[in-house]
């Protein structure tokens, strides 16, 4: 019944070759749409064919037909040898196995049987989080040479592997593609995941490429003596494409564009001829609903760049439905842009279609339920929690937040016991805003996540700046700041994942890590606030030089960032004041020589200001962190305007008490404003204020007599709408302290700003983003203390 179907898709696979002059290959399609031919002929009679005629040698498909659902080894029959294809799937989320084995098997089939011309060979791999499940499955499935010969081992029959090249952003979860990385038997390329996302999305629109500051001074960069384009072997060194995929340009704006030039890095985009893609459910025309995959892995622009290259979209799911029984508005993959669909039989799901290789199915982490707060796991007291808490300190109430794999994971668990994970909105590369990132081989998701968006609109807003903080991991360290989170040695590949977009792009970061490695062994009693060091490891973190630059010390420097490196023992940052990494605080009960400076390959600048670390970091007890201060900071008055500003961000009521407390509070603190001038005109923060059930009465009474005796108006704001208000009565300079702010901002102390530092710093004071042009026209005569009053009123005037 599906004969027509594969007319249809014999049709346009023809097509593309021949638009290719790859005419050998579109001869064999030929060959086969003729003996297709033969066999619709001989099925005339089947009531599924009762419509074709025949006029002047043409042959006239069903009108009626639209069924995609196929077999998975009818589905890979459409892979031709040196096809690029792309798959969806991030680490251990998502991947669509039951397609993955069939093109696998199929190759396998193929080298058994000898087929020589027409066979599966020399395929080209891109993907983004490399979906896997670290031994067999997954991407690991497609790391195939020809039989006989073992993937560690050199293959002399290297032209027939299935696999040609690989390019891809995290190899960790796919160690035998890896393998075949670092025996040299196929070019492999590590690339940073959102790059790779908008590489896809690129092509889908027939753009050269994706153009964007990511990766350089990094492994990435291919100019001599800093990267090497991002290469992973020498077989990738000598391919024709690495003088191609990865290239430096610059590019100047403006009328004097000359002189305003920047550098900027172009990942070219690459024809993709089949995607491989997953969803949930499909109808019969191929329309994609995703309703229990717990990521959205690009699965639209994969099958956009594939469906716009002139390939094919197979697509696996683990149910069907009847066409036209998907909502609209639930389809994430229109069946315009598919080709093929494979459903995954109910008893196989837990092989080929579970929700991730370590969960068949959850729905807190799809978001069809939500979980209780109360099951944020508590940490023990070891390593891992003192670096966490100590990293905790950095957040703030409102901020937007990334949080890497690894050790910055226990910053959730940290944050969710001090009672701080409701105000701060935490984010995941893959798409995910809020709730509780889910950790280790499960890491991708959330529990009681707030919004979920396709990977590469996450990495739009990264790169954009729309994070404030980062804490990602880090497992070497150099003098100037330098990070290596990418591969530890020529056997191991690992890629570099999210780090690089994310770790380049946002303001504030944090890179944790153990001191040592391999054999640490710290005693913490908990009780007296400090550790002592039982055992150093083997492996030291603080080297004199990283095997691959994934962070460039120099390049955070350039850009305005601050830069902390947290261990659990000492705390370092990086600065433009030193081209080495300054040592600000130690932890309470190590030794500074034996404990420190012994245990690194180089010496960092000492701050004059050493400070001892919060003994609260190591007790067992709850830190009580002060997230929010007193209630009298939390009141500003304008006087020139009469306004007054309450801030209530956070603030949870749970007892009369508690809200006769702030009802007298506030009373003590407008009592004298208002005795002296009348009435103020109030404006209230209530973003993230709580009164608890049954206290709304009460509440409300204490808001009548503080309204009747104080306030002339009222107005409540989120939080940003908050700041914006209260920056807009703001009228004169001197209100906001200039050259405080100035100095603030210049944070390498060399009396100017750069445009990343003005940009910064309006976003985090006024709650701006500058948009580029905005940007280059507040800057085209530089920014010094000189002009810099001029330059605020400017920003000022936009609350206008």
């Amino acid at each position: 019944q599906h004969l027509a179907t594969w007319w249809s898709l014999y049709q346009t696979k023809y097509y593309r070759l021949l638009l290719e002059e790859q005419t050998e290959r579109a001869a064999m399609i030929s060959t086969a749409k003729s003996n297709l031919l033969k066999v619709i002929l001989s099925h005339r009679s089947n009531r599924f064919f009762s419509l074709p005629s025949f006029k002047k040698g043409e042959f006239r498909i069903p009108s009626h037909n639209s069924n995609k659902v196929c077999t998975p080894d009818d589905a890979v029959s459409l892979i031709s040898a040196n096809d690029t294809i792309c798959v969806s799937g991030f680490v251990g989320q998502g991947s669509p196995d039951l397609l993955l084995k069939a093109l696998a098997d199929r190759y396998e089939r193929e080298c058994n049987e000898g087929v020589q011309e027409g066979g599966l060979k020399d395929l080209t791999v891109l993907f983004g989080g490399g979906p896997g499940d670290w031994d067999y499955r997954g991407l690991n499935y497609l790391a195939k040479i020809p039989s006989g010969n073992n993937i560690n081992e050199q293959s002399t029959a290297a032209a027939k592997s299935m696999i040609k090249r690989a390019i891809g952003g995290h190899y960790g979860q796919v160690p035998l593609l890896g393998n075949l990385a670092t025996s040299n038997q196929i070019e492999a390329w590590t690339l940073p995941m959102g790059s790779i996302s908008r590489m896809i999305r690129a092509q889908a629109t027939h753009s050269p490429g994706h153009i964007t500051t990511v990766g350089l001074g990094t492994y990435v960069d291919p100019t001599p003596g800093i990267g090497v384009g991002g290469a992973a072997n020498e077989l990738a060194l000598a391919s024709p494409l690495h003088q191609e995929l990865v290239t430096k340009i610059s590019i100047g704006f403006g009328p004097t564009a000359d002189a305003m030039k920047a550098d900027y890095l172009m990942y070219k985009a690459l024809p993709i001829q089949v995607a491989i893609i997953r969803a949930t459910t499909a109808d019969s025309s191929g329309n994609l609903s995703f309703e229990h995959e717990s990521l959205l892995c690009d699965q639209r622009i994969i099958a956009a760049a594939a469906a716009n290259s002139g390939g094919v979209v197979l697509a696996q799911v683990k149910r069907i439905c009847e066409t036209g029984s998907l909502p609209s508005r639930a389809v994430g993959v229109p069946g315009a842009m598919v080709d093929c669909v494979c459903v995954v039989e109910e008893s196989e799901h837990d092989v080929y279609h579970p929700m991730s290789y370590t969960k068949r199915s959850d729905p807190v982490l799809y978001g069809k339920i939500r979980s209780p707060v109360e099951d944020v796991p508590k940490m023990q007291l070891n390593e891992r929690k003192i670096i966490a808490r100590r990293a905790s300190f950095a957040l703030k109430p409102g901020k937007v937040i990334n949080l890497g794999i690894g050790l910055p994971e226990g910053i959730a668990s940290v944050a969710g016991e001090e009672g701080q994970l409701q105000y701060v909105t935490l984010t995941t590369e893959p798409g995910v805003f809020g709730g509780l990132p889910a950790s280790g081989k499960e890491f991708g998701p959330s529990s009681n996540a707030d919004a979920l968006v396709e990977m590469n609109e996450m990495f739009d807003f990264y790169d954009g700046g729309g994070l404030d903080m980062c804490f990602l991991g880090a497992a070497q360290i150099s003098p100037q700041g330098d990070v290596n989170v990418s591969r530890m040695s020529a056997e191991k590949l690992i890629g570099p994942g999210g780090f690089i977009d994310i770790s380049q792009s946002t303001r504030n970061l944090s890179f944790l890590c153990t001191f040592t490695a391999k054999g640490l062994d710290i005693d913490c009693d908990g009780a007296e606030g400090k550790i002592k060091i039982l055992k150093e490891g083997k492996i030291k973190k603080f080297v004199n030089q990283v095997y691959e630059r994934t962070f460039s010390g120099e390049e955070a420097v350039r850009r305005g960032q601050r830069v902390y490196y947290v261990t659990d023992r000492a705390v370092f940052r990086r600065t433009a004041s030193h081209d080495v990494i300054e040592l600000i605080e130690i932890a309470p009960g190590v030794d500074l020589q034996k404990d420190i400076l012994d245990q690194m390959e180089f010496e960092p600048i000492i701050s004059p200001n050493l400070k001892q670390m919060d003994e609260r970091i190591f007790r067992h007890e709850k830190m009580e962190i002060e997230l929010f201060g007193s209630l009298k900071d939390r009141v500003t008055y304008h006087e020139g305007d009469h306004v007054i500003f309450i801030d209530l961000t956070g603030i949870s009521l749970a007892s009369e008490d508690e809200v006769r407390w702030l009802g007298r509070s506030l009373d003590l603190i407008l009592l004298p404003i208002t005795k002296e001038r009348g009435p103020v005109d109030a404006i209230v923060n209530y973003d993230g204020f709580d009164c608890k059930s049954g206290l709304e009465e009460a509440y409300a009474d204490a808001v009548e007599a503080l309204s009747s005796r104080h306030y002339k108006s009222v107005k409540r704001y989120s939080f940003n709408a908050f700041r914006r208000a209260k920056l807009k009565t703001m009228a004169s300079v001197e209100a906001l302290n200039a050259k405080s702010l100035f100095r603030e901002w210049d944070e390498d102390n060399t009396g100017s700003l750069s445009p990343l530092q003005l940009r910064a710093g309006v976003r985090e004071y006024f709650g701006i983003r500058l948009k580029q042009a905005e940007l280059d026209a507040l800057c085209k005569d530089g920014v010094t203390l000189r002009n810099f009053t001029d330059i605020l009123l400017e920003v000022m005037s936009k609350f206008e």
